[in-house]
């Protein structure tokens, strides 16, 4: 790590001598970056490919690492990005965290762009880290044990498809180097995994456990205590600030690729939430734990998660989602009364605990109860930059508490500490305000594809509005014909799950090739059918917006049902209006443009992919602020002509196989 004392480093004299020497070494970092992005290319396949765009971003982060100057960098498809900060990162001499709003761009990390650095690179050591919950429990495992009728942590016995998942993932975790949930070659049951991971409030730690010295989680932790290289995803890095920066190694330097998704995600982990299941579960838990003298406080606090739920229901159904009502309030109340009784029970029984596995079964359910507590406390001492509000997630209403603005929050806890390079294909202006980054230098690297040839963007002409009667019949009967044209290849986008579910329903039928619908398997599974059969469309909501990236032959057709602009009454998006100079602008339209730009980069993936962007939406071709949408897209070539589009798909299906 480079010295900042003045007398051990001439570099930061105030002197114009000195002020040279220090801009000598910045471009000399510059030099070295480029003059290995250069030796990289060469021994790739093939010899590689030179591309200026990645030259540039490779420059301009050696500058920003070197400085210490934030960076924010806009890079278009097919840029080489993760290369182009890889690579400073490596020469930089220092831990850098990079972190990824994707499971797929980390692992692409891990696997592939950083072991291929690091190789060029001596002294550099690549490590990911993850969330606890991500490893397998050893201690867990030794007390779930293979035989016998498996079972939950209530007693319940587990499915038969469960507990053989759960046999099935004993039996890996004695031939696993990493305990790693990712490395498992089957697509594992929630449930399943539950029962062999822990929490890090339910973890007792590595002193206290009797599996810490051989835990998966330690490990990793160890691992990145000793990298230069430290992969980890966004929301642990903002569980990180969260703890109060206990969970990761020192850094002085990161990098946030996919960076449009840090404020949603830093706005959220900084937050809470709670679900009345989280009341029922510490109830099962502290009377299996505390037995027969805590069954009446546990069958109360059963009951009160009831109330709570049907309170919160009551409060959703009136479509009353800031704040909590006086009923939810009331419940609140009488609930953190029961859980302060048992933590205190919970507390007093683990310092009672004979033996380390005693301990470590009664940390699992005393570290849960302390958290819901911390968490009942905090919805009782909102702050300013707070909202409190209701969202539905599977079968019942939880309350979530985000911040409005994380910008204050990182400008106090991150940035003075921390020099940070964000990058993504698709920038918002807002992002780094909202992201309180403060002084920084922005630059922007244009896409090596050459969209203008290879491209079409088509918004149908007299098309109904999305709020007409007449909207839905429109998508079907256009959808229908621009997949028949393509011969399948199509990835559908939704903003709304039941309008996929209507319209595929409908499309079905209708088409000879194959249609995949999101929901019918899990992610990874859809996306690996989809690139194999050549002939198949998918339909899929927003977390297919992003990350999927199918190139070749699999995809011709994008389409976009609707311009993905927030709805009307969502309570995060209504505080920030309230809190805007120009709520559409500053709110509304950057958030919009953000997605649509992300759905459309989803087409061109290589250099020599071709195909149409559908966007079923007339307001993209019409709208007043049309101009703002189209400055974030790639400079397709642009028609009204349905007649063309086809013709263009179809002359795309003769070349293909």
């Amino acid at each position: 790590m480079r010295s900042f004392d003045p007398d051990d480093d001439p570099a930061v004299e105030p002197s114009e001598d000195g002020v040279q020497l220090r801009e000598d070494l910045v471009a000399a970092d510059a030099h070295r970056a480029l003059a290995l992005l250069e030796r990289i290319t060469r021994d790739l396949p093939g010899g590689g490919e030179e591309r200026p765009g990645q030259r540039v971003m490779t420059t301009r982060v050696a500058e920003a690492f070197a400085r210490r100057r934030p960076l924010v960098v806009e890079a278009g498809t097919g840029i080489g990005k993760s290369l182009a900060y890889l690579i400073p990162a490596a020469l930089s001499g220092e831990r850098v965290v990079v972190a990824t709003a994707t499971r797929n761009l980390q692992d692409q990390l891990a696997t592939k762009d950083a072991p291929l650095v690091a190789a060029h690179v001596a002294g550099t050591r690549v490590a990911v880290l993850k969330g606890r919950q991500n490893y397998l429990c050893r201690q867990r495992a030794q007390v779930v044990g293979g035989g016998g009728q498996l079972s939950f942590d209530d007693g319940a016995p587990a499915p038969r498809g469960v507990a053989q998942q759960i046999r099935r993932i004993l039996r890996w975790s004695q031939d696993t180097d990493t305990g790693d949930r990712d490395d498992l070659d089957f697509e594992v049951d929630p449930r399943a995994w539950r029962t062999l991971s822990v929490t890090p409030q339910e973890c007792v730690g590595r002193a206290q456990c009797p599996q810490g010295g051989s835990c998966f989680a330690e490990l990793a932790r160890d691992r990145a205590s000793e990298s230069t290289l430290l992969i980890v995803n966004t929301h642990l890095y903002a569980a990180h600030l969260a703890s109060g920066a206990m969970l990761l190694p020192a850094h002085e330097l990161a990098v946030f690729d996919e960076a449009h998704d840090v404020p949603e995600i830093m706005a959220s982990l900084l937050g809470t939430s709670l679900a009345p299941a989280r009341l029922r579960a510490l109830a099962t838990s502290a009377r299996a734990l505390l037995g027969a003298d805590a069954a009446t406080r546990t069958g109360e606090l059963a009951t009160s998660a009831d109330r709570l739920a049907a309170a919160l229901e009551h409060q959703y159904e009136r479509d009353d989602l800031r704040g909590l009502d006086e009923d939810v309030v009331r419940e609140l109340s009488r609930t953190r009364e029961m859980v302060t009784d048992l933590v205190e029970r919970l507390r007093a029984l683990a310092g009672e605990a004979s033996s380390a596995e005693e301990r470590a079964r009664r940390a699992r359910g005393l570290g849960p109860a302390v958290h819901l507590h911390n968490d009942l406390l905090r919805l009782d001492d909102v702050g300013d930059d707070e909202l409190v509000f209701l969202v539905r997630r599977e079968r019942e209403v939880e309350i979530e508490l985000s911040l409005i603005d994380v910008g204050p929050r990182l400008a106090a806890d991150l940035w003075p500490h921390v020099t940070g390079v964000l990058t993504s294909a698709t920038i918002p202006d807002p992002l780094p305000a909202r992201l309180g980054l403060g002084d920084h230098d922005l630059v922007s690297v244009e896409s090596p594809f050459d969209y203008r040839h290879h491209a079409l963007l088509y918004v149908p002409e007299r098309f109904p509005a999305r709020n007409t009667p007449g909207a839905e019949p429109a998508i079907i009967e256009e959808l229908t014909a621009l997949i028949r044209a393509a011969g399948g290849r199509t990835l559908a986008l939704f903003t709304n799950r039941s309008v996929m579910n209507r319209v595929a329903e409908s499309i079905a039928p209708t088409l000879s090739t194959p249609l995949l619908v999101q929901g019918s398997l899990s992610r990874a599974r859809l996306i690996e059918q989809f690139r194999d059969d050549p002939a198949a469309s998918l339909f899929a909501v927003t977390s297919f917006w992003q990350g999927v990236d199918v190139p070749g032959h699999s995809l011709s057709l994008v389409t976009i049902d609707r311009l993905p602009f927030a709805a009307p009454h969502d309570p995060l998006a209504e505080a920030r209006r309230e809190r805007a100079a120009r709520p559409f602008y500053d709110v509304d339209l950057p958030r919009a443009t953000m997605l649509l730009a992300q759905g459309v980069g989803r087409l061109i993936r290589g250099a020599d992919d071709r195909g149409v962007v559908a966007v079923l939406d007339t307001r993209l071709a019409e709208a007043g602020y049309r101009g703002a949408l189209f400055r974030k897209l790639p400079p397709m070539a642009r028609t009204r002509d349905r007649a063309r589009v086809e013709g263009f798909l179809r002359a795309l299906a003769s070349e293909r196989p």
